[in-house]
């Protein structure tokens, strides 16, 4: 059974494009992660400061091994300067 992340980002109206740059980065990495099928980065086509991030995984466990690894390093701070409010991630289970 494989799993789909969302994380949906409310970006700042002036740091969308320098935020979608760090997102594409961001994909190429987490696309090599153990367990990671696939990653997306999705602009809202009706609200501007909107971006998903969508990904597959093997299993929860990979994608939380790889998420402790991304907040050891301090990733995810950096990402709070450029959003509204918290991010929100929900997984959907791939029938």
């Amino acid at each position: 059974m494989s799993f789909k992340l969302l994380v949906r980002f409310n970006i700042k109206a002036d740091q969308v494009a320098s935020f979608v740059e760090i997102m594409q980065g961001a994909k190429d990495q987490i696309s090599k992660a153990q367990g990671c099928g696939g990653v997306e980065v999705l602009l809202s086509a009706d609200n501007p400061g909107k971006v998903v991030l969508s990904e597959i995984w093997d299993t929860k466990e990979h994608h939380d091994q790889y998420a402790e690894k991304m907040r050891e390093s301090g990733s995810f701070d950096k990402m709070a300067a450029f959003l509204v409010g918290p991010p929100e991630s929900e997984f959907f289970i791939i029938k």
